[in-house]
């Protein structure tokens, strides 16, 4: 059984009324307050007053000369409530905390030195939040405690690195943490206080060596950090008395405030059978779909010193299989595996490579009604910062001649664990030839999901929205397309283009648009959706399911029942009005075994119809559905937390900037090539 805590703290309102002041304008230790968020009492009795100017000033604490002045009862004026406690907070730490600030939403980030990890050349900080909230789990105001991992601070001042300036991004002076740009002129003053936050150029500069990321379960240190965080500095009669914390301290979340998915949720359907892991069923009973085509054929494309070393190598794990666990690729794909030997290139240098691929490809005489796979074996890392324009350069190539691509690094080929490379790759060869490796076990609904992802291109500094990437409800994929971030009416009219196509092949039904959005969609983005299904005279609602493609490492609970802490795969806990954790992970059962323990996944709900979410039955199969397409991922035999719908877009919007055209391909449209 689940017993659930989560990383808030309820505590109660003072029952004392007190009187607050307020000034119009800004003085140093005195906070700005929106008029909106002004006390009740405020707009009751002085609203002429009031709405005079957008912003006023206060310390919490001085009265004198004030604009404004008003006792408070903060049981009514919450908005306001969060300000003072926030400001309380902030005010008790300052002497506590090595460095302190508020981030960017206006949360208190404590930071405290870790002295064994510090090293001469710089210092270690462990890294709080503090949020106060109005939590919908407790029904009362709660301080949200979370665990940010940790930040590297030089232990030399900015004013004895010899660096340009544009590599200070993030720096501590006088405990204040600062971004560079926006320094104070106190600061200034004392560049020999002011140490910058480690990057990548500074590290390289200082000659202090990158730290690999650890790998296992992050539970397990994120709850030892905020429970020691919470014995040391809140659970104490001090800081009660600024904020009467609950006795009891972490919330223990009631049982039946926990939902679940539905326990057929891990069923993927494989040919004539049914089971939850893709590598067994991909072996046994086999792939749901093979290949709809006649003719497939495969060829090489590599650099022709690597030929003996690696490509023959390749192409026998192919034909033969892999030592004793991996079976000849045919067997994995159910599909006869053909080399063309003749359509195959080696080309001379990775410096002429592209126009040899181009020359090469212009004149390929291809066989009518055939789908033709490129395996590149790359002799460069897709990482490689000089040289990594050339995957991308062979992948738009080929899309233009209507070809998918499998590239494979050719020093993975060597890798001692090459075999389990192999499993993963099987299904993405099976899906780019447009085969179903496996779909979910769900009966078909009249509907189409359809996922919107984005990702920020730092050398191109342009975001790309991966747009209209369609799916029925069984998982089957339906086509994507690709736009800029502010093309909403041409995002638009791809989802509108899927949905006209939708409704003619299910005899002109639909019962409703679900989609899946990288963050909360607004007014500009939507209408030109709704304008489209109007156009189409479908009248249906439209649920937008907001995801965020992050893990949520504010938001966490723990199965304190269990010493790997990960709640159960499917678990869902709301932690405000239709805003829902979602845990996705491999721990199927109370005794069962994970390897990987991701956070969860926040995700939020918004309707075009109202009180659609009413029943909570429809709450419950949305979430599922979510859950469900995570199990769709076909680049991988592996248990992932995000759905394709927000993963799959994201992929494409990572490679499509390094295109040279604007537009994809048609058959780019329809090929699932970047798998």
């Amino acid at each position: 059984m689940n017993n659930l805590t989560i990383n808030i703290i309820p505590f109660k309102h003072p029952s004392i009324q007190k009187e607050f002041g307020f000034y119009t304008e800004k003085k140093e230790g005195y906070f700005p307050i929106h008029r909106t968020e002004l006390p009740n009492e405020l707009w009751d009795n002085q609203k002429e007053e009031v709405v005079k100017h957008k912003y006023y000033y206060s310390n919490f604490e001085d009265t004198e000369d004030c604009i404004l002045k008003t006792k408070v009862d903060l049981y009514s004026s919450i908005k306001f409530a969060k300000h003072l406690y926030t400001r309380l907070v902030y005010q008790y730490f300052i002497d506590i905390a090595d460095a302190i600030q508020f981030n960017y939403v206006g949360d208190i980030e404590v930071w405290l030195l870790d002295a064994k990890a510090s090293t001469t050349k710089y210092n270690s900080y462990n890294k709080y939040t503090l949020k106060i909230e109005f939590s919908g789990l407790t029904k009362s105001p709660a301080l949200l405690l979370s665990y940010d991992s940790t930040s590297k601070v030089a232990t030399t001042s900015i004013d004895e690195i010899n660096i340009p300036t544009e590599y200070f991004k993030t720096v501590i002076y006088n405990k204040e943490i600062q971004r560079f740009k926006y320094l104070s002129e106190d600061a200034k003053q004392h560049l020999d206080q002011v140490y910058p936050l480690l990057n990548i150029p500074l590290k390289n500069h200082l000659e202090i060596p990158h730290t690999v990321p650890r790998k296992g379960n992050r539970y397990k240190p994120y709850f030892n950090h905020i429970t020691s965080f919470y014995n040391n500095y809140l659970n104490t009669d001090e800081f009660r008395a600024i904020l009467p914390l609950d006795e009891n301290g972490f919330f223990d979340i009631p049982e039946d405030e926990v939902l679940q998915t539905h326990y057929h949720s891990n069923n993927l359907r494989f040919y004539d059978g049914v089971g939850i892991d893709p590598k067994a069923g991909m072996k046994n009973p086999g792939p749901y779909k093979s290949s709809p085509h006649d003719n497939v054929r495969f060829f090489f494309i590599y650099h022709k010193p690597d030929r003996a070393d690696y490509v023959v190598k390749l192409y026998n794990y192919f034909e033969k299989g892999y030592k004793s666990f991996f079976p000849p690729l045919k067997k994995h794909i159910r599909q006869p595996f053909y080399m063309d030997n003749d359509t195959s290139l080696a080309f001379e240098s990775p410096d002429t490579a592209i126009k040899e691929i181009k020359n090469h490809l212009i004149n390929l005489e291809k066989q009518p009604n055939t789908r033709y796979v490129a395996v590149y074996v790359s002799p460069i890392h897709k990482e490689d910062e000089d040289n990594k324009h050339l995957y991308y350069q062979v992948k738009e190539e080929l899309l233009k001649h209507e070809i998918t691509s499998q590239v494979i690094y050719k020093e993975s080929i060597n890798n001692a664990y090459f075999g389990a490379f192999l499993e993963n790759i099987t299904p993405a060869l099976l899906a780019k030839i447009d085969g179903i490796p496996w779909r979910l076990d769900r009966e078909l609904k009249q509907e189409l999901i359809v996922g919107v992802g984005a990702f920020k291109s730092m050398e191109t500094n342009t975001r790309f929205v991966g747009s209209a990437f369609c799916f029925n409800n069984k998982g089957e994929f339906k086509g994507f397309d690709c736009f800029r971030d502010n093309e909403f009416d041409l995002i638009a009219g791809a989802i509108g283009k899927q949905i006209l196509k939708f409704v003619v092949d299910n005899d002109n039904k639909a019962e409703r648009l679900i989609i899946h959005y990288y963050k909360p969609i607004s007014k500009d983005e939507i209408d030109p959706i709704q304008k489209t299904l109007g156009r189409l005279k479908l009248d249906i609602p439209i649920v937008i399911v907001t995801i965020n493609k992050t893990e949520s490492s504010d938001y966490v609970a723990f199965d304190t029942n269990d010493d790997a802490l990960m709640p159960l795969s499917g678990t869902i806990i709301e932690i405000a009005h239709l805003k829902y954790l979602l845990f996705n992970n491999a721990k199927y059962s109370s005794n069962g075994f994970a390897k990987d323990h991701p956070f969860p996944v926040k995700l939020s709900l918004y309707c075009t119809e109202q009180d659609y979410f009413e029943d909570i039955a429809i709450v419950k199969e949305l979430i599922d559905q979510v859950y469900q397409f995570s199990r769709m991922y076909w680049k991988s035999v592996k248990q992932q937390n995000l759905p394709v719908t927000i993963k799959y877009p994201e992929m494409v919007a990572q490679i499509f900037p390094h295109f040279e055209g604007d537009k994809l391909p048609d058959f780019g449209k329809n090929n699932l090539w970047f798998l």
